[in-house]
């Protein structure tokens, strides 16, 4: 697919400048405190130090990915320490692979499209499994010279991430059908096909040592149930989350949409997008972030509609380019699959790259607009990055608070950034609370701040004190 670029030397040194400077701007908070749920990972490598049983177990009473992360994490702690880095380098190392190998492109804009996605840059800085095992599903698309090793990274993509194979399986099988229709034939020799067969094949061995060494197949029981449900009440709603919080991050793309798209087109998708935003629900982890707290009902609802009705015209952009249209049904076909189940905001990580990879390819605006939306990206991804080290921060002080005193808490509402530490205890009278309950005493606080204004307070009290 060809993307507008201009393929001088210069587009090329500023693609690596801006991974670098991503990587940079990301080392500067890295070494922070854990924050939601990055703990449960921390626990998966500590079983790999240890052997310990019991954080093996806690680890899969909170987590369906595979261990796979942990194990690599675990290495990183033998040789740079206990440290926050070395349960988040991995991650970092996903999100600038999948930026080196976009800069393939030569252009600058899809670096910046993809670096400062809110939820690339959130993610890249954090202890999950989501930006390696995209990294690597990425390689294995950009690899061309062996369908051998294009199956190998895509087999070893999916080991730490199930979803990676959902992308590569359609996408490979999507070119493998096309090339059959035009050639009116099976065509069983065909390189995407290949890849496709290797893929699941070093998926299932990897899935067979890994029942062998856990007792699990796949995912431990619980979340087979929570997201293997089928329910096609929810399914639509579902969709729609997707897509709206999809193209609700690209929202550069509307003022193109104003200009070049008819006024009917605009009609039709308001009409779908309206009564669907109006009766949404969140039924999993479509959520803002650390801007929830801040947007109201009225504005969210906006953002829905708006979302989803981008999302629908760019579509329609999309499937009218025939080179396009794999790259889209894939994203389609992926979004569809993830409906059926819990949604999560950053199972969207896996589609992003390709996303940005349409939008740069038939999205003409003027320079002012892209730096526009450059701009806010940076302020949206500056204040996320500054309430993640706050909140982490505040969180790790009121532990380390309970520890010094010998005080066993109920972390409460700090439990998803502190874990299960040596002062936890949930039967305990102190507990961790936004606002306190009548007459309940308060023995200890710390605010989350950015920029020096107050987002939230963090609270010990003692319970029940009537």
């Amino acid at each position: 697919m060809k993307i507008y670029r201009d393929s001088s030397n210069r587009n090329r040194q500023l693609c690596w400048g801006l991974i670098l400077f991503f990587v940079g701007l990301h080392l500067l908070y890295i070494n922070t405190p854990l924050v939601n749920l990055e703990w449960v990972y921390r626990q998966g490598s500590q079983y790999f130090l240890t052997q310990e049983q019991s954080s093996v177990e806690q680890y899969f009473s909170l987590q369906a990915n595979p261990l796979t992360y942990s194990y690599l994490s675990s290495i990183a702690v033998r040789i740079f320490g206990d440290t926050y880095l070395s349960y988040r380098l991995f991650a970092l190392i996903g999100g600038t692979l999948l930026l080196a190998l976009l800069a393939r492109h030569n252009n600058p804009w899809l670096i910046l499209l993809v670096g400062l996605n809110p939820l690339i840059w959130i993610y890249s800085g954090r202890a999950y499994s989501e930006l390696l095992s995209v990294g690597v599903m990425l390689l294995a698309f950009e690899t061309r010279s062996s369908c051998i090793l294009r199956g190998v990274w895509g087999g070893l993509a999916a080991t730490v991430k199930y979803h990676a194979i959902v992308v590569n399986g359609v996408y490979w099988g999507l070119q493998w059908l096309r090339r059959t229709v035009q050639e009116k034939q099976w065509v069983w020799r065909d390189a995407n096909l290949q890849a496709v067969a290797i893929s699941l094949f070093g998926l299932v061995v990897f899935l067979l040592f890994y029942m062998y060494q856990t007792n699990i197949w796949i995912a431990p029981e619980k979340f087979q149930v929570v997201h293997g449900s089928i329910q096609f009440d929810n399914w639509l709603n579902n969709f729609y989350s997707y897509g709206f919080y999809l193209s609700g991050m690209f929202f550069l793309t509307i003022p193109a949409h104003l200009q070049n798209i008819q006024w009917r087109w605009h009609a039709v998708a308001l009409s779908i997008s309206i009564p669907l935003a109006i009766s949404n629900q969140n039924l999993g982890e479509i959520d803002f972030g650390s801007f929830d707290q801040l947007l109201s009902n009225e504005i969210i609802l906006l953002i829905k509609v708006v979302g989803f009705w981008n999302f629908l015209l760019c579509c329609k952009q999309f499937w009218q380019d025939r080179e396009s249209r794999i790259m889209l049904l894939t994203i389609l076909i992926y979004i569809t699959m993830l409906s059926f189940a819990k949604p999560v905001q950053r199972y969207l990580i896996f589609v992003i790259p390709f996303w940005a990879i349409l939008v740069c390819s038939h999205i003409r605006l003027h320079r002012l607009f892209w730096w526009g939306f450059v701009i806010s990206l940076c302020g949206l991804n500056g204040f996320t990055s500054l309430y993640q080290v706050s909140n982490a921060q505040a969180s790790a002080d009121i532990a380390r608070w309970s520890v010094q005193n010998n005080l066993y808490i109920d972390a409460g509402v700090i439990h998803s950034h502190v874990g299960e530490y040596s002062h936890q205890d949930a039967k305990s009278e102190l507990i961790v609370r936004l606002t306190p309950k009548a007459n309940e005493k308060i023995l200890f606080q710390k605010p989350v701040k950015v920029l020096g204004h107050t987002i939230r307070n963090y609270i010990v009290v003692q319970k029940h004190q009537y």
